[in-house]
């Protein structure tokens, strides 16, 4: 019995650190910008700005949440959503890694009129990919907090996008 009682004290000290039981959690609405690199000729920009909708759980220095984003919504829409992980490094830092989904549209495609033919615009289908990528999130004051984050997405088709972000949020 006293080998149980051990183990549970240990596991109940490890999830519920007092100094860090909700510094992390909950809902949160993020906005960023950046710059972002698509290969194969699907991006005429290297700017990327979006938002973030996300809510996150803590148990001790582990968080554990989930999110949807939405960027270049004026040009494109590229929306996504992810699974992060991350790793409190103290009570305003966190380390976390992130993996999902992203859909792409792609811009449309015009060949110029010549002749007697007119200009021919086609929609080209959208692109799906997975995300992978990680950063660092920090505290400002309160609820507020600011991100640095890099992702990377693997389309189909030999299409692949870097991306570099910052960002500043706040947590409800």
């Amino acid at each position: 019995m006293k080998k149980y009682l051990a183990s549970l004290a240990v596991a109940a000290a490890f999830v519920a650190t007092p100094a860090m039981a909700n510094d992390f959690a909950g809902v949160r609405a993020e906005v960023t910008a950046g710059l972002d690199d698509v290969t194969g000729g699907v991006d005429t920009t290297d700017v990327a700005y979006g938002a973030a909708l996300g809510y996150d759980l803590q148990f001790g220095k582990v968080v554990i949440g989930v999110e949807a984003t939405a960027a270049n919504v004026f040009e494109r829409a590229d929306l996504g959503a992810a699974a992060r992980l991350g790793y409190a490094l103290n009570k305003n830092v966190l380390a976390y890694g992130r993996v999902g989904y992203t859909d792409l549209e792609r811009p449309q495609t015009c060949t110029p009129a010549a002749g007697n033919r007119p200009a021919v615009c086609r929609n080209a289908p959208n692109l799906d990919g997975v995300t992978v990528g990680g950063g660092l999130e920090a505290r400002l004051a309160g609820p507020v907090f600011t991100k640095v984050e890099y992702r990377f997405t693997d389309f189909a088709g030999a299409v692949g996008r870097h991306g570099a972000l910052v960002g500043v949020g706040v947590r409800f």
